[in-house]
């Protein structure tokens, strides 16, 4: 089932030619996100593809982002591995290896095709894609690319999510939950990112419930704006007209309540 709620995009969002979408936590929301901007974007006249490089598991995340554009946005990808892990496991699972050069030639060439590239990690910012870091990129394989790419590995042992994103040199939104415990997930998150040198744009809540009885819920927000000194950029609502569709997937808090947003 597609996704019809609009929310209006910040000046900041609708300017962006590219922009990776990260999260608090795997199953938070980041599809639904993906598929919200990229729709709003594409009624604006723009064409955006959303690239979904590294998924692992079933069913599909770029079968859901299909699902969730209703078909009208070109959902890409590199690498699908069966294992629900870390890619970093999944591919040592299946005797393959991620090449972190392919995934970002993938990306870049989007970004001659299309207007915006909405690229939609896995899980959150500090997932390990796979170990040791690929050094600087070889300019005679990926010549076109490789001139302002140089990547420094945060980590000595893996290659994270985090390492990608400062290798594609893309702003980032992260998304997070609207329940109990979000202040410290996204904090950390936001907080690592600032660390690691990525340009936050800001955060959003999703599956938010303006009319909750729940303290928590409600200021949760306001609290990690003034603690990160980040806006909350969105508050998606709670949307029970697509629960029945996305809410089978594999270990996620949705399969598992009645939510319709922080699932994917």
């Amino acid at each position: 089932m597609s996704i019809e709620y609009k929310f209006p995009l910040s000046t900041q969002l609708s300017l962006l030619s590219t922009i990776f979408i990260t999260g608090t936590d795997t199953g938070v929301g980041k599809s639904i996100f993906s598929a919200y901007l990229a729709l709003q974007l594409k009624a604006e006249g723009k064409q955006v593809a959303i690239s979904k490089p590294i998924q692992t598991g079933n069913p599909k995340d770029t079968d859901y982002l299909t699902e969730l554009t209703a078909n009208k946005i070109p959902i890409f990808n590199t690498y699908s591995f069966e294992l629900p892990a870390a890619p970093s496991v999944s591919a040592q699972h299946e005797n393959r290896t991620v090449d972190i050069k392919k995934i970002i030639f993938d990306i870049k060439k989007l970004e001659e095709e299309f207007d915006v590239v909405i690229v939609e990690g896995i899980g959150g910012i500090a997932v390990p894609l796979r170990d040791q870091g690929p050094g600087t990129r070889d300019q005679e394989l990926y010549p076109k690319f490789s001139g302002s790419i140089v990547h420094s590995p945060m980590s000595s042992i893996q290659y994270l999510v985090a390492d990608l994103i400062k290798d594609l040199n893309y702003p980032i939104v992260v998304v997070c939950r609207p329940s109990l415990g979000t202040i410290n997930h996204s904090v950390l998150t936001i907080e690592f990112a600032k660390q690691k040198g990525l340009n936050v744009l800001g955060f959003i809540i999703s599956g938010f419930n303006k009319n909750s009885s729940d303290k928590a819920e409600l200021t949760a927000p306001d609290e990690i704006e003034k603690i990160t000194n980040c806006q909350c950029l969105v508050k998606i609502p709670y949307l029970t007209n697509i629960y029945h569709s996305l809410a089978t997937k594999e270990d996620s808090p949705s399969s598992k309540a009645p939510s319709s947003l922080a699932n994917v």
